[in-house]
């Protein structure tokens, strides 16, 4: 058999095209993926360059914390780093006594600002102001003018590869969190060396300049250590630790001297990639087993009469099923392996249209990962073999008397694997249905998008019973406007029950696994905006568009313009919530009760927001079931920096109305984080003040602080659109594969069908039908086919989303606008690609039955001789 199985492969390969692309472009989906996704665990990014290579050790604080979780046997360590440098306290001091250490030949001090230089209204690259005799540290020299020698002097230095924005005597003002001062550049430095890995640009300044700048000027983020000639660094260390004997203050070497937050962000970073990844690899996988699977048993049904005449000269039920699993191995491993070809290349542009969209570091690689394609081979192999499995069953039980079979009628495809199938898959989805209503909202995305694979999979179980009635349903109105070929077409679809639901099956799961998708996507955008414009009282919104943000000298202009009643800055940081089994990132905000009341009307579901004084918390309902925080209960709270904070839950909110998930009053958080700035200002009006003049006179403030001004209405058009766009593009990335890959699987399915039509095409053509009415009748077939897959498709996204909106309704409201034009477009794309599958290899069939006629050659008429008889044309209907 596996000698008949390489023959069948190589003699009828066109048989088995269909298949294999399908395969090779499933390994393809998942290898890719898989490579990106194994990509994001080896991204350590450069160690060789440094902000402090010049320096032979670096005197810091910790940069990392370690929570522990459960106890006993049961406890582990969640372990992370700081995204912001966790500064030292008593900075004077700490040089003091590191200066007197032996070998140590001088320190230096190095502090740094979050600053951003402005030109006008617009911001350069600068993001960080340090004081000039740290510029020896990386190090960096003078290419042009000369060093700050007083206040309103700033030495640029561009980030690498990059123009310095300035020229020497260009004047630029610089903003802190401290405010806005006019500066002169007096010179352009260069770094030396090996680029940082952060490759930001510098303002350097003078000392004096820079610690009136400075929120917390007792405060640094290192000493650095220089040793005297011939001292070894290490030896150094040793002795400078020596010094500090009860201090948590580390001191590092080599590699060590860095603060860590490079990797630390870039973890993140990449962090989200890996779960982003993960859910298009769930994707990918899903939908290549379930496209490869058909399309398998689709082959084998169109070879019934083939093995029905194996059956007849004498193979056993045993050796159909060999022979069909050894062509499935054999095209399964050739398949594979091509995908896997084509996955590493796929790999890239994976990457590419990641760093496009910003969600993975400009510099990330993907090397090619030998474990992955070897995994990503085994589950070709396997999909094919499980894929022939139903289908080699089926085979085997095929009878001798088939192959008299002529017509396309399928009969008993509703099988026992079938109902055991559909009614298993079915019983699942249901019991997810009764859950997603208690997963809250991060689980309900989850779990709505395993449903819609769920749904999907039993709906092509059911297909038997499914079709029939879609068949004349979709096909009615065709049949009514059409005499002949609209109910031919009907008919066709209805008798050829599997063929039918193959062809479908790649469009319901195109349409399913897009629908439900881009409607959560919608749905969250649009919730989040409802919830903002249900609580939002402010008649305009100041939004920072730098790093700073807006610092209180530009919150007190913007609170005393005339018909602003109160202005309520909101500075935002981030952190991580110490919750009872892990820790919960979030947004973390700073607030006044008083002034913020002005501006939103929030609802405490539980507790009450006048309590939040002090070291108090207000959290939001969801980031209270995440973290299991209830009001009352004394938590911690982990910044960005890994400052820890002890604090009280005072309130848990009904809706965070576009804040932070945690809110802390101002003086809590701007002691713990000195320099945070409001990334935005809500203004709320007097009575009668008209809000789009008071937006006009705050944006002329809002621009002396690199800010724009809006208006309550533009701000949420502007909100919703962000939030509109951002949501596009995740579905982009995580649909765009899949999508192209179901493209490619509907015109390889339907190319297969068509095949299997050409008996058809041929029989109509001989019963006297016209090439015009063939093409119709299969224009009509291929329409009927893809209304029953797309109506197929959106009840499972339907109910998908209808689960999913009770789980969001109970946990706080939701919004579930229609995508009317998302889904237009993926119909209408499924419906373009399907018709040319279907009508190229047509108008092939229908070209290859015109053969020309030989020409009879007939004697004269004579004498008792008849006349030759007349070649009568074939009816021809006017009306089709």
């Amino acid at each position: 058999m596996l000698t008949i199985a390489l023959q069948t492969l190589r003699t009828r390969f066109t048989l088995f095209i269909g298949t294999f692309i399908a395969l090779s472009l499933g390994v393809a989906l998942i290898s890719g993926t898989g490579q990106v996704l194994d990509a994001t665990r080896k991204q350590d990014g450069p160690a060789a360059a440094g902000r402090y290579d010049a320096a032979d050790a670096v005197v810091r604080a910790p940069q990392s914390y370690s929570v522990t979780f459960g106890s006993g046997d049961g406890a582990y360590e969640e372990t992370r780093t700081g995204t912001r440098t966790h500064r030292l306290d008593d900075a004077a001091e700490v040089a003091g006594r590191v200066a007197a250490v032996d070998g140590v030949a001088r320190v230096v001090v190095d502090r740094s600002v979050p600053a951003q230089l402005l030109d006008g209204a617009d911001a350069t690259a600068v993001s960080t102001a340090r004081a000039w005799p740290a510029a020896e540290l990386a190090p960096y020299l003078l290419s042009d003018g000369r060093e700050p020698a007083a206040a309103g002097e700033v030495v640029l230095a561009p980030a690498p590869g990059a123009e310095a924005g300035a020229r020497v005597g260009d004047r630029l003002a610089l903003l802190t969190a401290q405010g806005r001062e006019e500066v002169r550049v007096v010179g352009i430095a260069t770094r030396t060396g090996p680029a940082e890995p952060e490759g930001a640009a510098t303002a350097f300044l003078t000392e004096d300049a820079l610690a009136g700048l400075d929120p917390a000027p007792a405060e640094a983020d290192a000493v650095a250590v220089f040793a005297e000639p011939g001292a070894a660094a290490g030896t150094v260390a040793d002795a400078v630790r020596a010094a500090l004997p009860d201090s948590p203050l580390a001191v590092h070497t080599g590699s060590g001297k860095e603060s860590g937050t490079v990797g630390a962000n870039r973890a993140a970073a990449l962090d989200e990639v890996a779960t982003l990844l993960a859910i298009m690899a769930l994707i990918g996988c899903f939908v290549s087993v379930f496209v490869v699977s058909g399309t398998f048993a689709f082959s084998i049904a169109q070879r019934r009469r083939e093995l029905a005449l194996l059956r007849t000269v004498g193979a056993t039920p045993t050796q159909v099923t060999r022979m069909v699993t050894a062509e499935a191995a054999i095209l399964g491993a050739a398949a594979s392996a091509v995908g896997c070809v084509i996955g590493v290349q796929g790999s890239d542009g994976i990457t590419a249209v990641l760093r496009h969209y910003g969600m993975a570091p400009a510099d990330m690689e993907v090397p090619v990962s030998v474990p992955v394609l070897v995994i990503s081979f085994v589950i070709g192999l396997a999909v094919a073999l499980a894929g022939v499995f139903a289908a080699s069953r089926r085979a085997a039980r095929v009878r001798p008397a088939e192959t008299l079979r002529e017509s396309d009628t399928d009969t008993k495809v509703m099988t026992r694997g079938r109902w055991i199938t559909g009614s298993l898959f079915l019983a699942l989805a249901v019991l997810l249905l009764i859950q997603l209503p208690r997963a809250g909202d991060d689980g309900a995305v989850v779990i709505s998008l395993v449903l819609t694979e769920i749904l999907v999979v039993a709906m092509v179980a059911f297909a038997p019973l499914l079709v029939p009635p879609l068949v004349r349903v979709a096909a009615w109105p065709v049949a009514a406007l059409t005499r002949f070929t609209g109910t031919l077409a009907a008919d066709s679809a209805r008798a050829a029950v599997r063929r039918t639901a193959s062809c479908a099956a790649p469009i319901l799961v195109t349409v399913a696994v897009a629908g439900s998708l881009v409607s959560m996507s919608n749905a969250t955008s649009a919730s989040a905006v409802d919830d903002e414009r249900t609580h939002l009282r402010a008649g305009a919104v100041v939004e920072s568009g730098t790093r700073i943000g807006v610092p209180e000298a530009g919150v007190r202009e913007l609170g005393g313009l005339p018909g602003v009643r109160s202005a309520s800055p909101v500075e935002v940081t981030s952190g991580f919530l110490v919750g009872y089994n892990a820790l919960i990132p979030s947004g973390v905000g700073a607030v006044d009760p008083a002034r913020l009341a002005d501006s939103f009307e929030l609802r405490a579901a539980d507790g009450d927001l006048a309590g939040l004084r002090g070291d108090t918390v207000a959290v939001s309902r969801t980031l209270s079931a995440q973290a299991g925080w209830k009001t009352g209960d004394e938590v911690s709270l982990r910044l960005s920096d890994t400052t820890a904070l002890k604090l009280e839950v005072v309130a848990v909110l009904d809706a965070s109305a576009g804040l932070p998930g945690a809110l802390l009053p101002r003086d809590t958080l701007r002691d713990a984080a000195p320099g945070l700035a409001a990334g935005r200002v809500y203004l709320a009006l007097d009575e009668g003040a008209d809000a789009a003049r008071v937006a006009g006179g705050a944006d002329a403030v809002a621009r002396e602080y690199g800010a724009a001004a809006f208006d309550r209405e533009s701000w949420l058009e502007r909100s919703a659109a962000d939030s509109e766009r951002e949501g596009r593009i995740l579905v982009l990335v995580l649909l765009g594969m899949a999508l192209l890959y179901t493209g490619i699987a509907i015109a390889n399915t339907l190319v297969m069908a068509a095949e299997q039509r050409a008996s058809g095409v041929l029989l109509l053509r001989r019963l006297g039908a016209t090439g015009g009415q063939v093409l119709r009748s299969v224009l009509w077939e291929t329409l009927t086919v893809v209304v029953v897959g797309g109506i197929l498709g959106i009840a499972a996204a339907g109910v998908t989303v209808l689960g999913m909106s009770r789980a969001l309704d109970g946990a706080g409201g939701a919004s579930f606008p229609v995508p009317w034009a998302e889904m237009g477009g993926v119909l209408g794309g499924c419906l373009l690609i399907a018709m040319i599958a279907s009508l190229i290899p047509t108008v092939l069939q229908l070209r290859s039955t015109r053969t020309p006629r030989p020409k009879a050659v007939t004697p004269p008429p004579g004498p008792g001789r008849p006349p030759a008889p007349q070649e009568v044309e074939p009816p021809v209907h006017s009306r089709s």
